[in-house]
């Protein structure tokens, strides 16, 4: 099982995106995946255990951080129209080509 984790300022909208994110795995038969959401203050209990962390549009400037606080973890940062539009097959795209390597 593979865990994506969806990153935020609030926990507002990734929570959101959550559901959506679970219907279009669902579709796409991307069953192998498991979805979370947090805010960056949790980031210390969610990230060291995902597979991927993406990054909500609005704190995509705290990737660099980020990346020296968790070196071994792959971030990617959710462009503003898939987050916007609640893209879960986008998103899901984005997590697997970050996964990969890109």
């Amino acid at each position: 099982m593979k865990k994506i984790l969806l990153l935020c300022g609030a926990g507002i909208s990734t929570s959101m995106l959550l559901t959506k994110l679970e219907e279009a795995g669902a579709a796409l038969g991307k069953s192998e995946y498991e979805f979370e959401a947090t805010t960056i203050e949790q980031a210390d209990k969610y990230v060291p255990e995902a597979d991927v962390v993406l990054v909500a549009p609005q704190i995509k400037f705290q990737i660099g951080s980020l990346q020296r606080k968790y070196p071994d973890a792959k971030f990617s940062a959710m462009d503003m129209h898939m987050f916007g539009m609640i893209d879960g097959e986008a998103i899901i795209e984005l997590a697997e080509r970050t996964i990969e390597g890109m």
